[in-house]
């Protein structure tokens, strides 16, 4: 008897793994990136032990039931079934990235360009912030339509280098007893203390914390990808693709 590995398994049920996508994009995107192959802080989960060693989902449940707090890792209260929708498609994952002759890039522009052009000026608020003739320019020319895709859903799942250097990085004023007020991209924030990145020296300012002193107010210029993720439909999401992809 062959023992069935990654490489050699059955592909799964597509509906499920089409759950897990989803489920995946929606918990675990930002750190992991939207196709589970790393992104602003987590590694590629397709090359995971824990992941290569799971059987259908069991190791999976267990590992993120406890999560890895000293990595930055949450637990993660899944049901059994979503564990499974996750575990089939990370598995599917790795079985297409195992056979090569499998693997295929499916055309993900089969979305309506004026009906995403109409949600892009309209109910997505996105012209509020964005310009086709303006910072869109090319854009559809600069980036494959998956990767176009996976910046406006995730726009930090392909960071590099330290989150406080990314133009779009999270900020925060810190405003002293003195009543001076610094701001800044932020590096660290606990209960404790607070980081800042300080651009004309190149150099972190910290101040301890006691209580809510100093004040700190955070601003995230992202905002509004983060809370539109949730509002998302296949729909919408397919037509802003098309209309993104045919800006040249």
């Amino acid at each position: 008897m062959i023992a069935q590995t990654p490489a050699t398994s059955p592909a799964a049920d597509a509906a499920a793994v089409e759950r897990g996508r989803q489920l995946l994009a929606a918990e675990c995107g930002f750190c992991h990136g939207s196709a589970a192959r790393g992104g602003s802080s987590g590694p590629d989960l397709t090359r995971s032990v824990v992941v290569l060693d799971d059987e259908n989902g069991r190791q999976l449940k267990e590992f993120l039931r406890a999560g890895r707090p000293d990595r930055g890792m949450p637990k993660f209260d899944l049901t059994d079934a979503q564990v499974a929708d996750l575990a089939a498609f990370l598995h599917e994952a790795i079985r297409q990235t195992a056979n090569r002759r499998l693997y295929r890039i499916l055309d993900i522009v089969v979305g309506d360009a004026k009906a995403g052009e109409a949600y892009f000026r309209g109910a997505g608020r996105c012209s509020t912030c964005h310009s086709p003739t303006g910072d869109l320019r090319g854009v559809g020319a600069k980036y494959a339509p998956d990767a176009l895709q996976q910046r406006f859903l995730l726009p930090r799942g392909g960071q590099r280098g330290p989150a406080y250097l990314d133009p779009n990085a999270i900020k925060a004023a810190v405003t002293l007893p003195s009543g001076e007020t610094v701001t800044g991209p932020l590096v660290r924030l606990t209960d404790f203390d607070v980081t800042l990145h300080d651009a004309s020296t190149g150099r972190l300012r910290t101040w301890l914390r006691d209580g809510d002193a100093p004040k700190v107010v955070v601003t995230d210029p992202l905002q509004a990808h983060l809370d539109a993720l949730a509002r998302w439909t296949d729909t919408d999401m397919h037509n802003m693709t098309a209309y993104l992809a045919g800006l040249k």
